[in-house]
């Protein structure tokens, strides 16, 4: 790049050079110094970009100074921008003049255009920024030269061919031709030239050697429009191709990525010794790369097929009409040399001629974008193999019937998907890492997804990466990315579109109900529901959509919609409306109706979620025991929570609140955040039907959260709310309840005086209602009280009581922590053996229950302790890592930095200090708070763990004393779910 300056300033440095030649390029848009030094150093770049460019940028101040040339240099924070006059810059005058140029072209003026494409291609003195023999500067310069110079040489050339200048045109192609011998434009106005000038002979061995030189650098025929030149000048009464015709070859993409295993299956089965299938379809959904893979293994094995290769795009899925088979058969017998005289009208004649001149030649045919089977068993039936079909569909008809072997092709994993967006955004990634990771994962894998969205940044340079990815983040903003250009069919929206209209009605009904579910993952049963049809039809219909690449199938009964496809299906228009209403309606009733099936298998008390009449059929799941149930719950834990924020959206309020109860047995699994504001929705859908106890029911709940998350603070304030909610409701149970967890609060917090007397009235109020789990818990909890205060004999008793209320309430889950707190006090106070027998038989009824993992994981801390105190090391060990793991598995940190504190202990015991070592790094790692009473111990652990001694049992327990009133207990107390 050069600006032109009022006399002659030698610049020595080639830095300022290059310098100044990416800021002209970048004329008048700030350019951050991350990227002026990848353009400066490439890979080797200074530590501090900033700083090695100043000195450089104070030289080319200087420079302009002493020039006078009407251009500064800007900064902003960490960027720079040359202000400066485009038109001094001469690639952008170049620009310009070559614009003017087309302009007078298209205005008739053709001699003025000449004259302008002359003057524009006179600034081009040479390659530009040749100061710099970076990566960047090379791909620069190629850019360049391909989409500037060369359109520009084209520009003037046929200008000149329409002044009647065939000489200028014959003398001044052929170095052009030599440097760039594959450029179609070039070659075709190499023949008008050459019939201009009364050469026609010399045409044909041009041509042929234009071809051969295409398909041995570039694996690929003529295009249409050379071949359309070729045959005006050599037979001028030869018909023009249809405008069907999509046969030869297209342009390989640059862009190709990953699919090394597809590429090698392809080898296998095309190319093997035993040639294991004649013709290959590939499948896969709309925008997976199956067009792209077909292409890139053709080129990469073009050696293979010395007569070349046959292409056809028979838009089977496009917004034109399809190409049938016969129109393709013209085609082929057309790139094959057959004249157009003899090739028969009627289709068996045409397919035997076909047949017989494929015979003696090694061609490898490629049917592109295929409807169906039927659409392309004629041409199979026309043509000897090898072939490559590519279908959105799952052309079972000829895999079943022709032998054919169907491949699927796969969505891309994260690292090919990573390497194709940063293809198309070149260095500009690294601008923003996070929301490069974030648009990857709104793709998921799709080619054309990324590509859209590379290419949408990619013709956005000066706006910020992170606010287009926030603006592509919004799913129906990429599904119309890729339309600001000059084809507005180049989008996923209407991509999509072409496998949606090729479904039947009543599979386009299914998946339109489809885009009504909250979530991309789904049951058989709920699209039964929103159907409002037997689960045998609708999976007829979704093996339907399976095979179209529409819906994936994860497992049995259950499916999965890529994110861009069902953001598709929800904007999808419905009519009528209040068909998809009662639809709606329909998935509501059967999740909620479900939910509280799997609830009553979940909770230890008596009390059900009232049921709620359904306003249509549905039938909703039922389970045999616990542990299917809590699967289903757990699986369907995203489904259930959009689905709650659905019902509140559409004034379902009856369904907002139940489902809040319904949730309620999740608290213990995952993350319980979420269920916070589930169960704010539930109260305020409560208040809205003045149903007071529902209210006090959420309100409980939610303070449960909160106590799980360790603020209990908040749990307090809800829980006062819930009493008085109860209160006014003159709800005993719902009393009862909010009484105990008032007196869990307290004991949380480290006041277990104030504790004892909650939790004293909560028993009194379970022991009116009769309700031996509420009575079980309540006792439990007032022994923790006592443990608190150090009176070990009032704990032992209620402890006791616990387990025989909880086996009076046939509950195991509540009979095995029971068990686990009397474990906990033996090992208080030493009785190893005794602990030891209550930890197994707690974690056998833990194991039964299957509900409660939080409970697991604190036994098996206890019996790890206990083991340790007994030196069987092994056993120690061994129940500390499950330990960790369970909690790790539940998200609950303070548990795990226990879990992890013991682990070290085992593992420094049995001399492993360095493992030891690293579980106590993993556990100050997590520590939210420099205050937290284990930091001090983890301190010291670590400062001695190279020659630490192994601590007696009384020693250990008393050690983790004090972390053990931080920790979330895991373990479920009444909970008001009205």
């Amino acid at each position: 790049m050069r600006l032109q300056m009022h006399g002659h300033v030698r610049v020595d440095s080639t830095k300022v050079r290059g310098l100044l030649g990416y800021l002209a390029y970048r004329a008048n848009e700030f350019v951050h110094v991350d990227r002026i030094s990848e353009a400066l150093w490439d890979d080797d770049r200074p530590p501090d970009p900033a700083k090695t460019l100043q000195p450089y940028v104070s030289r080319l101040r200087r420079v302009f100074r002493e020039a006078g040339c009407p251009a500064d240099l800007d900064r902003d924070n960490k960027s720079y921008r040359l202000t400066t006059d485009p038109s001094i810059v001469d690639y952008h005058q170049l620009r310009t003049i070559v614009r003017k140029g087309h302009r007078a072209r298209g205005g008739g003026q053709v001699r003025e255009a000449a004259e302008l494409f002359s003057a524009a291609l006179r600034l081009w003195t040479g390659p530009p920024l040749t100061d710099l023999d970076t990566t960047w500067a090379r791909r620069l310069r190629d850019t360049l030269t391909n989409q500037t110079l060369v359109p520009a040489h084209c520009a003037l050339l046929d200008t000149k061919l329409a002044l009647g200048d065939h000489d200028f045109v014959l003398e001044q192609l052929p170095p052009l031709l030599a440097e760039h011998e594959n450029n179609e434009q070039l070659a075709g106005q190499w023949i008008r030239a050459l019939a201009a000038a009364n050469r026609v002979g010399q045409v044909p061995a041009f041509y042929r050697e234009f071809t051969q030189r295409l398909l041995d650098d570039l694996g690929v025929r003529p295009s249409s429009e050379l071949a359309q030149i070729f045959n005006e000048v050599t037979n001028p009464s030869r018909p023009a191709p249809s405008a069907t015709n999509r046969a030869g070859t297209p342009r390989v993409t640059p862009y190709f990525t990953g699919r090394a295993d597809l590429l090698h299956r392809l080898d296998g089965l095309l190319l093997g010794e035993d040639r294991g299938a004649d013709v290959v379809a590939l499948d896969g959904p709309p925008g997976v790369g199956k067009t792209t893979l077909a292409k890139h293994w053709a080129r990469r094995r073009r050696d293979q097929f010395s007569d070349g290769i046959l292409f056809a795009d028979l838009a089977g899925y496009s917004n034109t009409p399809l190409v049938q088979p016969h129109t393709v058969m013209m085609s082929f017998l057309e790139e094959l040399d057959v004249h157009p005289s003899q090739i028969p009208d009627d289709t068996t004649e045409r397919a035997n001629l076909l047949r017989r001149t494929l015979s003696t030649r090694q061609v490898l045919v490629i049917l592109d974008n295929v409807r169906d089977s039927a659409h392309v068993r004629p041409l199979l039936a026309a043509i000897p193999r090898p072939t490559l079909i590519t279908s959105r569909r799952r052309l079972t008809g000829i895999v079943y019937r022709e032998a054919v072997r169907a491949v699927a092709v796969p969505a891309l994993p994260q690292q090919d998907s990573a390497d194709l967006l940063d293809k198309h955004l070149g260095g500009r990634v690294a601008e923003s890492p996070v929301a490069i990771a974030r648009l990857i994962d709104l793709c998921q894998g799709l080619p054309l997804a990324l590509w859209i969205a590379g290419e949408h940044i990619a013709a956005r340079p000066q706006a910020p990466i992170d606010e287009l990815a926030e603006d592509l983040a919004h799913t129906r903003r990429l599904l119309d990315a890729g339309s600001h250009g000059d084809d507005d069919t180049t989008t996923l929206r209407s991509t999509f579109s072409w496998s949606y209209h090729a479904l039947r009605a009543d599979e386009r009904r299914i998946f339109d109900l489809i885009g009504l579910h909250p979530g991309t993952r789904f049951g058989i049963q709920a699209v039964s529901a929103l159907a409002g049809d037997d689960t045998d039809n609708v999976e007829r219909l979704l093996d339907s959509l399976v095979g179209a690449h529409l819906v994936t199938q994860e497992r049995s009964n259950r499916y999965l919609v890529h994110d861009l496809l069902h953001a598709y299906a929800t904007a999808i228009p419905h009519e009528p409306a209040e068909t998809f209403s009662q639809a709606t309606r329909r998935m509501l009733d059967w999740y909620l109706a479900t939910a509280r099936h799997a609830r009553v298998h979940l909770v230890g008390d008596d009390h059900d979620v009232p049921e709620l009449e359904l306003a249509d059929a549905v039938e909703p799941m039922n389970f045999d025991g616990p542990n299917p149930a809590l699967q289903w719950l757990v699986s369907e834990r995203a489904n259930l929570v959009a689905c709650t924020y659905r019902a509140a959206n559409l004034g379902y309020h009856e369904h907002v609140w139940r489902f809040s109860a319904c949730l309620h047995p999740l608290s213990h699994y995952e993350a319980p955040q979420d269920l916070v504001e589930i169960h704010e929705l539930g109260r305020q859908a409560a208040e809205h039907l003045g149903h007071t106890a529902a209210a006090g029911g959420c309100l409980n709940n939610k303070g449960f959260v909160f106590a799980l998350l360790n603020d209990h603070a908040s749990a307090g304030l809800c829980f006062e709310m819930a009493y008085e909610a109860f209160t006014q409701a003159d709800d005993t149970r719902g009393l009862a309840v909010t009484v105990h967890n008032t007196g869990v609060t307290y004991l949380n917090l480290n006041r277990p005086a104030e504790a004892i007397t909650w939790l004293t009235r909560g028993l009194g109020l379970n022991t009116r209602i009769g309700s031996e789990w509420g009575i079980a818990n309540s006792h439990r909890r007032l022994g923790d009280a006592h443990t608190e205060l150090d009176q070990l004999a009032d704990a032992q008793e209620h402890y006791r009581q616990a387990s025989y209320a909880s086996q009076r309430a046939h509950d195991p889950a509540g009979h095995g922590t029971a068990l686990s707190c009397l474990a906990n006090l033996a090992l208080k106070r030493n009785h190893i053996a005794e602990a030891i027998r209550y930890g197994e038989a707690a974690l056998d009824e833990l194991d039964r229950a299957q509900v409660n993992r939080g409970g697991t994981a604190m036994v098996l801390l206890t019996l790890a302790t206990a083991y340790l105190a007994e030196n069987s090391l092994t056993k120690a060990n061994s129940m500390a890592y499950e330990a960790v793991n369970t909690y790790r598995d539940t998200q609950n940190v303070s548990g795990e930095i226990d879990a992890l504190v013991l682990l070290g202990r085992t593992l420094a015991a049995t001399g492993e200090t360095t493992r030891a070592a690293t579980a106590w790094t993993d556990a100050t790692v997590l520590l939210s708070s420099p205050t937290d009473p284990r930091a001090s111990v983890l301190s010291e652990l670590l400062t001695t763990s190279a020659s630490l001694p192994v601590p007696p049992p009384r020693s250990v327990a008393q050690a983790d004393k004090a972390s053990s009133r931080n920790k979330v207990t895991g373990v479920t107390d009444p909970q008001a779910s009205r």
